[in-house]
């Protein structure tokens, strides 16, 4: 198995409520991780990961390519298929 190992050098002092600092440890616990990690993890989405925007958009686009392309169809086509799937 590789392990990646970093040090870290820098460290900060942010004060929390009781309420979202038991929040952050009962959601590190659940995670198998610190609340050091688990803040370092969403500093690193939320401000230097790809925003919510630009991911769906590069999911509309991977999804467009690969469905299938379907002809349009004419009114009277959509009423004989809707006919159709009446009948069953």
């Amino acid at each position: 198995m590789l392990m990646c190992m970093c040090m870290l050098n820098k460290r900060t002092h942010i004060l929390l409520d009781e309420n979202l600092w038991f929040q952050l440890m009962t959601l590190a616990k659940a995670q198998n991780i610190s609340v050091g990690e688990l803040v370092r993890k969403a500093v690193k989405e939320a401000y230097f990961g790809e925003n919510k925007k630009e991911k769906m958009a590069k999911a509309m686009e991977t999804i467009l390519k690969t469905r299938k392309k379907i002809k349009p169809m004419t009114a009277e086509e959509i009423e004989e298929s809707i006919n159709y799937g009446r009948k069953y």
